[in-house]
């Protein structure tokens, strides 16, 4: 049997050719996908955030269902947080939801179409307006939507992923205390805890 020989090669390593004959490497563009109805993200150069000006802001919670939306638009819903600025004419309604992970994009469109006429009336009236529906999943996973409006308030940095990190943790607390509850006929706290 005679030896099987390989293609003369003239002497030249052949991965060395191989790597020759690739073209140079280019820089892979990035795409940004933006969710229908928004308009994107501005660069660092031209972010405002929406507390940057130096008026006085206030600042109310629905705890125990006793928020009073701002006196701008009279109505009967009750977001979470509602932050505003009288002199401003600026409000922001903030809505929380802790869905189940795979339900978070449901929740957001629900509680958009929930509020979207609130903010029209508000607009209507010369307010700056803005909604952000929050979701943060009853596991401890937070949405990008969480994300985004800690950004547009001016919560970035190592703020801004505290300040995730600590509602993911909440929400999963939270979850487990119901569940260790669910059999209770009241989910009032005691007295020890």
């Amino acid at each position: 049997m005679a030896a099987r020989q390989g293609p003369k090669t003239s002497g030249r390593d052949p991965d060395i050719e191989r790597r020759k004959k690739r073209p140079p490497k280019t820089e892979a563009k990035q795409i940004r996908f933006i969710r229908e109805g928004d308009t994107g993200h501005a660069t660092k150069s031209q972010q405002h955030f929406i507390l940057d000006t130096g008026s006085k802001w206030n600042m109310r919670a629905d705890i125990d269902k006793k928020l009073v939306f701002p006196e701008c638009v009279p109505t009967t819903l009750r977001p979470d947080i509602v932050v505003w600025s009288q002199s401003l004419k600026m409000i922001v309604a903030i809505e929380l939801t802790v869905p189940w992970e795979e339900r978070c994009e449901e929740a957001y469109q629900r509680k958009k179409e929930k509020y979207t006429e609130l903010m029209t009336k508000c607009r209507e009236r010369g307010w700056k307006a803005w909604l952000f529906q929050e979701e943060v999943g009853c596991r401890g996973f937070p949405a990008q939507s969480v994300w985004r409006m800690l950004q547009a308030m001016g919560i970035v940095g190592k703020a801004r992923k505290t300040a995730v990190r600590q509602l993911g943790e909440a929400a999963e607390r939270s979850s487990c205390w119901l569940w260790h509850r669910r059999d209770d006929l009241s989910w009032k706290p005691s007295a020890d805890e």
